[in-house]
């Protein structure tokens, strides 16, 4: 019974995870973001990023776009990129939304910062894929690293 009891609580422990893509269409220097999160996580920091923020205003999608323009960057050589949410949809049990940035023609270093979720749990994994040019990197954010570096040239 000593046992079985820590058992079951670590099998009822909520997965605290985000999956983000970013993809580099060179042609038309534009990054297709998509983020995919747990409903009811999203909602308990949109909450928290609201009291700290001060953002309580606009409709869904202004909210939305807002929380995620805060949470994940997109910096090319130094400087952020501004990021628009075009679409988000939901079940009830995970939101998906697709975000769109446009880049420059000439770029040697993208940064991206990820920090969904990182101030409501200390076990969040945000994880990224990122394709840029031939580069494609598989990447895991925690609540203690919320920034990767990629040299793109």
């Amino acid at each position: 019974m000593n046992i079985l009891l820590p058992a079951i609580l670590i099998l009822l422990h909520p997965v605290h995870v985000s999956l983000t893509g970013i993809e580099y269409d060179k042609m038309n220097q534009v990054y297709s973001v998509f983020v995919k999160v747990w409903s009811d996580d999203l909602d308990a920091d949109i909450n928290l990023w609201n009291g700290e923020s001060g953002r309580k205003t606009g409709d869904e999608k202004e909210i939305y776009n807002k929380y995620l323009t805060d949470r994940i960057m997109i910096i090319e050589d130094g400087k952020q990129l501004t990021m628009t949410l075009l679409n988000s949809e939901t079940d009830g049990i995970e939101h998906r939304f697709n975000l769109e940035a446009s880049g420059s023609r000439k770029v040697k270093n993208v940064t991206v910062i990820n920090r969904i979720m990182t101030r409501l749990y200390e076990d969040q994994a945000n994880m990224l894929l990122f394709s840029f040019n031939g580069i494609e990197e598989g990447y895991r954010f925690t609540s203690a690293d919320t920034l990767r570096n990629y040299q793109v040239k």
